[in-house]
Parts: C-alpha cells; sequence; structure tokens
C-alpha cells in the first residue's frame, strides 16, 4: 500500500480517483483549492500534513535533495505528459510493490523500476 499521499496539481483527477478506489488515502491538490501553490508551498503543506507528494515534477526532487526542503517524502511518477490510464498502469504495478515507505524518502518510478533515495 502507498503511504498517505497529495498529489500534486500535476495528476490527473482520474488517477486520483483510481487511487481511492484502492484505498489509497490521497489528497488532491486541486481539489483543496491549491492550484496557484509554488512546489515549495506544496511540499511544505503535504509534510505539516505527514503525506509523501505525488508527482510528474522533477523540481520537488531538487527542493529535497538540493536545498535540503523539509519533506516527508515524494514519489516522482515519469516521464510526465503521459495518459492517465498509462500512469494508471504504473500505479498498478507500483501498489503490487513491497515497499518500506518509511520517511523520508525520494522515489522514483518509470518503466517499471523504482529507486529510492533515503533522505
Amino acid at each position: 500500500m502507498l503511504p498517505p499521499l497529495v498529489a500534486d496539481v500535476n495528476i490527473a483527477s482520474r488517477v486520483v480517483q483510481f487511487l481511492r478506489s484502492q484505498g489509497v488515502d490521497i489528497v488532491c491538490a486541486c481539489e483543496e483549492g491549491w492550484g496557484s501553490y509554488e512546489d515549495e508551498d506544496i511540499l511544505t503543506t503535504a509534510h505539516a500534513m505527514n503525506r509523501f507528494v505525488l508527482t510528474h515534477d522533477s523540481d520537488f526532487g531538487t527542493l529535497v535533495v538540493h536545498q535540503k526542503h523539509p519533506s516527508t517524502g515524494i514519489i516522482h511518477l515519469r516521464p510526465g505528459g503521459r495518459t492517465a490510464a498509462e500512469v494508471i498502469a504504473d500505479l498498478q504495478n507500483l501498489l503490487n510493490k513491497q515497499v518500506d515507505w518509511t520517511p523520508p524518502l525520494l522515489a522514483v518510478y518509470q518503466s517499471g523500476h523504482l529507486r529510492i533515495r533515503r533522505l
């Protein structure tokens, strides 16, 4: 199971609905009215809520790795710009993996491969 999440504004609502149907605890930035938030604001808000950020945006990794911004965790789905169906297929694969989601961490998922960096 995935940890509690905040879906970044670039995560399609269909993807959020899929995750909810799978029992994932997810808050959607767009639904919360955070569409104008900067990446730092999303990261800060998610961290205050003890949630990981689910995103297609590599800037979040830069914020936590290079700028040492506090974070509970990030799940970066690569590449961006794919259809919701393609992202859902990736998430189905990710849901089937046994992963230690103990924070803080940065997880990058691409083409069936998961890389985790402990922060």
